[in-house]
């Protein structure tokens, strides 16, 4: 997401679009695996009350996925508004929409850690 904001900075909207979009997509495949990964678990009845781990494990990984999903209609709302021929979607709102992402990636690094390679 930073490349892209350097790019729109630059004045390269092309470039910018084509790198939101594939920031984008890989926020939609990570609700993807997780989407999978929450069947499984659930096919295997381990639901938020089997025992503590799994406690944490689905109100810390439910918090994250409900940010990455809030931050792709962020990203959209961006990606839709610098495509219109008279945009007003400014600097300060691309840098906004990067900051919350780049929250989101902070969120799931401290997470996959703790909850994937600890326990």
């Amino acid at each position: 997401m930073a490349v892209s904001v350097t790019e729109f900075k630059k004045e390269n909207k092309t470039q910018f679009k084509k790198l939101l979009l594939l920031t984008m997509l890989f926020g939609c495949l990570f609700l993807g695996l997780k989407s999978f990964e929450y069947v499984e678990k659930l096919n295997e009845a381990i639901t938020i009350g089997y025992n503590t781990f799994f406690t944490f494990y689905w109100m810390l990984t439910l918090f994250h996925v409900i940010h990455v999903m809030v931050g792709l209609v962020i990203l959209t709302s961006v990606y839709f508004g610098i495509s219109k021929e008279k945009s007003n979607t400014s600097v300060e709102d691309i840098e906004d929409s990067a900051a919350f992402w780049h929250m989101c990636d902070l969120i799931w690094l401290m997470l996959f850690p703790v909850i994937y390679l600890l326990f």
